[in-house]
């Protein structure tokens, strides 16, 4: 046997790769089967066969584990708003491109089972639903982009935004509570509240 025969193999340096949608989902059968309250990281660590440090530097909190998930829905409803430009006429496009982002996310979601049991976890602890206006802040950022290309004056844009993102999450917890497999029926009947305000000013006449 030479020197070199009696060498253990040298590691590859590399950190063992982590699926985080799937650590997210372990976490949320952590939460159902020992509560929320009584899981903690390391729990969840231990049980994704991970070290905590890893574990954190996907996910920061409990709280991030839950409300994780939601970039391919951005990036899908950024896609969807793209498809509809249309200035000078907001009253047709925009709510068109509204509807069409509002769907788009149900597509990219690889579980809509894992996202079920998110949202009941949501809605049981309201430690995870007071976070729902920083976790929502990259849709409504788009969408307020959107409604402002779109020839929407700021404050209406504004304000018009914010109604599509409460009437969209409603939709989604109102479809988490029940046991209807597709949530796009929930979504489409949220937005058919929403109304374009069609004068510059944007406190004039609406239009649904």
């Amino acid at each position: 046997m030479t020197s070199d025969d009696a060498k253990p193999p040298r590691p590859s340096g590399r950190p063992a790769t982590i699926d985080p949608d799937a650590v997210a989902g372990l976490a949320l059968d952590l939460f159902a089967e020992h509560g929320y309250e009584n899981t903690s990281m390391e729990d969840i660590a231990k049980a994704a066969g991970i070290g905590r440090k890893s574990l954190y530097r996907y996910f920061a909190s409990k709280a991030d584990l839950v409300w994780g998930g939601s970039e391919p829905v951005v990036e899908a409803s950024t896609l969807a708003f793209g498809s509809f430009h249309s200035p000078g006429t907001p009253d047709g496009g925009v709510l068109a491109g509204l509807r069409a982002a509002a769907i788009a996310g149900v597509a990219v979601m690889p579980d809509l089972s894992v996202t079920r049991g998110r949202l009941r976890l949501i809605a049981e602890h309201p430690e995870l639903t007071s976070r729902s206006y920083e976790s929502l802040a990259p849709q409504r950022e788009r969408a307020l982009a959107f409604l402002v290309e779109n020839g929407l004056p700021d404050s209406a844009a504004r304000y018009l935004s914010a109604a599509y993102l409460a009437a969209t999450f409603e939709a989604w917890m109102q479809w988490a509570a029940g046991a209807d497999p597709d949530p796009t029926p929930y979504l489409l009947a949220a937005l058919e509240v929403l109304k374009v305000p069609l004068d510059n000013a944007g406190a004039g006449q609406w239009k649904h």
